[in-house]
């Protein structure tokens, strides 16, 4: 089985976690968080200017680095999307789902950051040739 696969996995399991999560919990969470729907796409926002910016700053310093963030971004993804699901089923409240998509959403920020950097280092290699 491949270190992805359990990553996934034991994510996916970690994400259960939330369905035992009460409704004042997460209700707690979503305040102190000061969570809303449209704080879901900074992380995105962040992830692809970021990776275009350290591209542009550093060059190619962090291509060693593009697996594990990746793998990092797969985990955090799953975890936030089960969790999500889970908090739905538990309560069937579609506000409480802030919290866990929250967390999925700072991990497909993650794979943007990536995705921009690779795609940086991509047109950059291009041009030299």
């Amino acid at each position: 089985m491949s270190l992805t696969t359990r990553l996934v996995i034991l994510a996916g399991l970690v994400g259960l976690m939330f369905y035992n999560a009460s409704e004042a919990q997460l209700w707690a969470a979503i305040i102190d968080w000061q969570l809303g729907w449209y704080k879901l796409g900074v992380p995105l926002a962040w992830g692809i200017i970021l990776g275009a910016l350290i591209n542009l700053l550093l060059g190619n310093v962090m291509v060693k680095w593009l697996e594990p963030i990746t793998l990092v971004a797969a985990s955090l993804l799953t975890l936030g999307l089960t969790g999500a699901a889970a908090v739905y089923a538990a309560h069937q409240v579609s506000g409480l789902i802030l919290a866990p998509l929250f967390i999925s959403s700072i991990g497909l920020g993650c794979y943007l950051f990536a995705y921009s950097y690779a795609r940086f280092v991509g047109a950059r290699g291009r041009d030299k040739t």
